[in-house]
């Protein structure tokens, strides 16, 4: 269990946040209080004041991003444009969590166990949630890229912190992931026969699951590879170095998941013209509203997928998908019943047998929000991650300078692949919601008449500014 100094750490990060403030420019420190709040915050660890929910590591990190650029960048509420790029579909999740609370007053029994209806409390608890696991890093994404600039900059920290996590990733391969039991003595994941893979350790160090390690590595490599686009050297070395040691942690991140997507996006960003780039994101996006849609419809090609599964990986990672398919099987079953507005949470869309014990087990982000908050929040939610991905292609036609094109890019890549993470994954994490409306932003910045060529043809990719 979380001791003492767990909290004196998660406490302790908001006076070290607002020195961050003082010290750096309010976009920057902004961009480090949330990075290092999710990489380095113990876990399971929360403070749970009055009418509000319990405030873990992710909300400190964002809420004290939030509250520093209010206090010391206060103009960036009006020069965000919020409303614009996007944002509609966050406010869209209040009427559509409204909706569903109404739509579920009613008593569940399952055997001896009886599952309550919402009341008005339950709404405003809902409400207040979804501010602070949606709105607040969202927001701070859409207030901290004012320029390309703030771009490049966050280009550079995520790196930098992708170079500095890898020592802890590399330690943890080495002497088996306990660094967050022995610094802040207690596990943050309790299975820890989930670290084994491939005959090693899958590192964890202060994140929930070593999924989550994986898909930081993967971000990390492939804004070192944007970086070296458009910059050569990186603290007097060569940035193609930095690019290959961390496509190599990657690898040894032991996340097979993250590392199929590296396979088929790496290359692109380190090759490919920005415009190519731009369309494998696009597609990664359109298979992210196309697979909720096709199972659905159940015409998913599950059992071959299992059989590919089995013949070129192993049959230990066939029966995993199974096992997935199996339970997202059955919980479409049940959200069809309620298909627009969903069941709610608190245990309301799970499935129970006659004894009242819970027997699904739920794992992609999809199938949690459309169980819970039906097809009106499932587009709502992939919604706000994905359409700056795709306002992102036409703002790339417009584009003039290369660098702005590569940094567009990859950004828009790194968002495409942490929503294609979330289909067979539910783990969470606010750095999605983050990158999005940094991503969201960069689009309204570089869309500005300053910023792109007058006749939308693009300009030369042979010059581009240095990111030094």
């Amino acid at each position: 269990m979380p001791g003492f100094f767990a909290y004196f750490v998660l406490a302790a990060y908001v006076p070290l946040s607002a020195l961050a403030f003082l010290l750096m420019r309010p976009a920057k420190a902004a961009m480090l209080v949330v990075l290092v709040g999710i990489l380095f915050l113990p876990g399971l660890v929360a403070f749970d004041a009055p009418l509000i929910p319990p405030l873990g590591k992710h909300e400190v990190a964002t809420v004290c991003a939030l509250v520093g650029m209010l206090a010391f960048s206060p103009r960036q509420w009006r020069r965000a444009r919020l409303g614009r790029g996007g944002d509609a579909f966050m406010l869209l999740m209040i009427p559509a969590i409204v909706l569903t609370v109404f739509n579920n007053r009613d008593t569940l029994t399952f055997g001896p166990l009886v599952v309550p209806g919402y009341t008005m409390h339950d709404l405003l608890a809902l409400l207040v949630r979804f501010f602070f696991e949606v709105a607040v890093p969202y927001l701070v994404g859409r207030l901290v890229v004012t320029s390309n600039r703030d771009a490049r900059t966050l280009v550079r920290t995520f790196v930098g912190l992708g170079l500095v996590y890898s020592l802890f990733m590399l330690f943890e391969m080495r002497m088996s992931p306990n660094l967050h039991r022995w610094i802040y003595g207690y596990h943050f994941h309790s299975d820890f026969s989930q670290t084994v893979r491939w005959g090693g350790y899958r590192p964890t160090v202060f994140l929930a699951h070593g999924l989550t390690v994986g898909l930081f590595a993967l971000a990390a490599a492939l804004f070192a590879a944007t970086e070296g686009r458009i910059t050569k050297r990186r603290l007097g070395l060569p940035t193609r170095w930095s690019t290959l040691y961390l496509v190599t942690i990657l690898v040894l991140c032991r996340s097979t998941g993250a590392i199929i997507m590296g396979l088929v996006t790496l290359p692109v960003v380190a090759l490919a013209s920005p415009r190519r780039q731009i369309r494998v994101a696009v597609l990664l996006a359109a298979v992210c509203v196309a697979y909720p849609v096709v199972k659905l419809a159940g015409v998913f090609p599950k059992q071959a997928i299992r059989e590919f599964t089995r013949d070129h990986l192993s049959p230990e990672r066939a029966d995993s998908l199974q096992f997935r398919f199996d339970n997202d099987k059955r919980l479409i079953d049940r959200a069809l019943d309620r298909l627009w507005l969903g069941w709610g949470e608190f245990g309301r869309n799970r499935i129970y047998d006659d004894t009242g014990r819970d027997t699904v087990v739920t794992d992609g982000y999809w199938i949690i929000v459309l169980s819970g908050g039906g097809l009106l929040r499932l587009a709502c939610s992939f919604g706000l991650l994905l359409y700056p991905v795709m306002r992102a292609s036409r703002v790339m036609k417009r584009l003039r300078e290369p660098g702005d094109r590569f940094l567009l890019a990859g950004l828009a890549i790194v968002v495409a692949c942490h929503v294609f993470d979330l289909l067979p994954n539910g783990l969470g994490n606010p750095l999605v919601l983050f990158l999005a409306g940094a991503l969201a932003r960069l689009n309204l910045e570089l869309s500005r008449p300053e910023m792109t060529d007058p006749q939308g043809v693009a300009g030369s990719e042979t010059a581009f500014p240095s990111l030094a």
